[in-house]
C-alpha cells in the first residue's frame, strides 16, 4: 500500500511537471508571437520609396523655402501698386522761452503742452511702367522655382529608382550565391561518403572544401553588399537603418523590357515640352528681359500725388470762461484829439484750456499736391543699370542654351546607355545558357569521376561569374528602361 501511495505520488509530480512545461512553453510562445508582431517587417515598394524620399529630402525643403521666398516677393510687388499712408503724433512739452503756437507770439517764460498729427500718403501715378514690369519679372521667378522644385523632385526619383534597383540586384546575387553554396556542400558531403568507402582520394575532398570556402567568402561579400545597398537606398530616402524594413518588387514573372522604337532626337522633343529644368532656364531668360525693361524705366519721367491731413492742439489755446462783460478799448483819436474807441467786444474775467475736440477741427488742414521729376543727369546710374541688364539678360540666354545642351546630352547618354544595357543583356544571356549547360555536364561528369576537379571547379566557377554579370546586366536595363520611360513622361512604378 505504501509503494502504491509512492507510485501515485510520483505520477502526479511527472504530471504536474508536464503540465508546467506546457505551460511555460505555450507561455513562451505568446511571447515569441507578441515579439514578432512588435518587430515586424515593413516592406516597401518603389512608389513608397519614392514618396518618402520626396517628403523627407533636404534639397526639395531648401527648394520650397525659395519657392515661397519668390511669392512673398511677388507679393511686394504688387502692393507696391497701392498708395503708401502713414501716421504721425507727437507729445510736445516746452517750458521758458518758446513761441505759442495760436498767436506765433514769443513767451518769454511759459509751460505748456501741445500735440500734433498727421496723416500723410503718397501715391506713384506713373514710373516709366517699373511696377508693372516688376510684377510680371517676380512672376516669372516664381515660375522658376516652381521648376525648380519639380527638378530636383525628377532627380531624387531616378537617384532613389538606381538604389531600389541596386538592391533588388544584389538580393538576386545573394540568392544564388546560397543556392550554389548549398550545393557545393552536398557535394562535398558525397566527395567525403566517396573518399570513406575507398571511391574517391583525399585531394578531391580538400579541393572541394577550398570551393567550399571561396563561395562562402564570396556569400559574405554578397551579403555586405546586399547592406551597402540597403543603406544607400535608406539615406536617399533620408530615414534611419533598420534591418526590419525590406524591399518588394510588387512586378513578377519573366523579364520583358521593351524595345525603345523613338531615337534620342525623337525622345528629345517629347520631352523638353514637359522639361522643368529646360521650362525654369526660359522663365529665367524671361525675368532677365523684364529687368532690362524696368532699368530702361529709370529713364522716364515720374509722377507722383501726395495728400495729408493735419492738426494739433495746444495747452496755449484759450477761451472765456463765465458771462461776458462788453467793453471797448481805444483805437486812436480823431483830429480834434478826441479818442476812438473800438466796437464793444465780449471780456471774460476767467479763462479756460479750449477743448480737445475744439482744437482738433479748428486746426484741421488738408494738402494735395503733385510732384513729377524729370531725370536729366544722375551720375550715369541708369544707363549703368541698363548696361548691367543687358548684360545678364545675355547670361541667362546662355545659361537656357547650357540647359538645352546638358539635357539634350542627357537623353542621348539614356538612350546609348539602354542600347548597350540590352545588348550586354543579351550576351550575358548567351554566356549564362552556355555556362550552365557545362556546368550541368561538369556536374554529373564530377560526380561519376569522368573530369577531375580542377575542371569541374573552373567550370563552375565560370558558370557563376556568368551567373552574376547576368543578373547585374538585368536589373541594370531595368533602371536604363525606366530612365527613359521618366524621360517619355511614363510612371517609374
Amino acid at each position: 500500500m505504501k509503494k502504491e501511495g509512492i507510485l501515485c505520488f510520483r505520477v502526479i509530480f511527472v504530471a504536474s511537471m508536464q503540465v508546467r512545461k506546457y505551460i511555460s512553453a505555450t507561455t513562451f510562445l505568446l511571447f515569441a508571437l507578441m515579439a514578432s508582431s512588435l518587430y515586424a517587417q515593413q516592406t516597401w515598394t518603389l512608389q513608397q520609396c519614392i514618396d518618402q524620399a520626396l517628403q523627407n529630402n533636404i534639397a526639395v525643403k531648401q527648394r520650397i523655402y525659395n519657392l515661397k521666398s519668390s511669392e512673398a516677393d511677388l507679393l511686394q510687388s504688387k502692393i507696391n501698386l497701392l498708395p503708401s499712408i502713414n501716421g504721425q503724433v507727437t507729445n510736445n512739452y516746452n517750458t521758458g522761452f518758446s513761441i505759442n503756437p495760436v498767436t506765433n507770439q514769443t513767451l518769454a517764460d511759459a509751460t505748456f503742452r501741445s500735440n500734433n498729427f498727421i496723416l500723410s500718403g503718397s501715391m506713384t501715378l506713373f514710373s516709366g511702367f517699373q511696377n508693372t514690369n516688376s510684377i510680371r519679372q517676380q512672376q516669372a521667378t516664381v515660375k522658376a522655382a516652381e521648376e525648380d522644385v519639380q527638378a530636383t523632385k525628377n532627380n531624387i526619383v531616378l537617384t532613389v529608382a538606381n538604389a531600389f534597383m541596386s538592391v533588388l540586384m544584389n538580393e538576386e546575387v545573394l540568392k544564388a550565391r546560397e543556392f550554389q553554396l548549398a550545393s557545393t556542400k552536398e557535394q562535398l558531403q558525397r566527395q567525403q561518403k566517396l573518399f570513406e568507402l575507398g571511391g574517391s582520394n583525399k585531394v578531391r575532398v580538400l579541393q572541394i572544401k577550398a570551393q567550399l570556402a571561396n563561395e562562402e567568402l564570396q556569400l559574405v561579400t554578397a551579403q555586405n553588399q546586399l547592406q551597402q545597398s540597403y543603406l544607400s537606398l535608406w539615406q536617399a530616402m533620408n530615414i534611419s537603418p533598420d534591418s526590419n524594413n525590406k524591399i518588394i518588387w510588387q512586378q513578377s514573372g519573366d523579364l520583358k523590357i521593351e524595345d525603345e522604337i523613338r531615337n534620342a532626337d525623337q525622345i528629345y522633343e517629347a520631352f523638353k515640352q514637359n522639361s522643368p529644368e529646360l521650362r525654369a532656364a526660359r522663365y529665367r531668360t524671361r525675368a532677365a528681359e523684364l529687368s532690362q525693361y524696368i532699368a530702361q524705366g529709370g529713364r522716364s519721367f515720374r509722377l507722383n500725388m501726395n495728400a495729408g491731413l493735419n492738426s494739433f492742439f495746444t495747452t496755449q489755446s484759450l477761451r472765456g470762461k463765465g458771462d461776458p462783460v462788453l467793453s471797448s478799448s481805444i483805437i486812436g483819436f480823431d483830429a480834434s484829439g478826441n479818442p476812438i474807441f473800438s466796437i464793444p467786444f465780449p471780456r471774460y474775467t476767467e479763462t479756460e484750456i479750449t477743448p480737445f475736440n475744439t482744437q482738433f477741427d479748428r486746426n484741421l488742414g488738408k494738402s494735395l499736391g503733385f510732384n513729377l521729376s524729370i531725370p536729366i543727369l544722375n551720375g550715369w546710374q541708369t544707363n549703368n543699370a541698363i548696361q548691367k541688364a543687358r548684360i545678364n539678360q545675355e547670361i541667362t540666354k546662355l545659361s537656357e542654351k547650357q540647359t538645352q545642351l546638358d539635357v539634350y546630352r542627357n537623353i542621348n547618354q539614356a538612350y546609348l546607355d539602354f542600347k548597350a544595357a540590352q545588348k550586354q543583356f543579351d550576351a550575358g544571356k548567351l554566356s549564362y545558357d552556355a555556362n550552365k549547360e557545362a556546368f550541368d555536364l561538369a556536374n554529373s561528369q564530377f560526380a561519376l569521376g569522368a573530369i577531375n576537379t580542377n575542371d569541374y571547379i573552373t567550370t563552375k566557377n565560370q558558370f557563376l561569374s556568368a551567373e552574376t554579370s547576368l543578373l547585374q546586366a538585368r536589373y541594370q536595363l531595368m533602371f536604363r528602361r525606366k530612365v527613359l520611360d521618366f524621360y517619355l513622361g511614363k510612371p517609374l512604378n
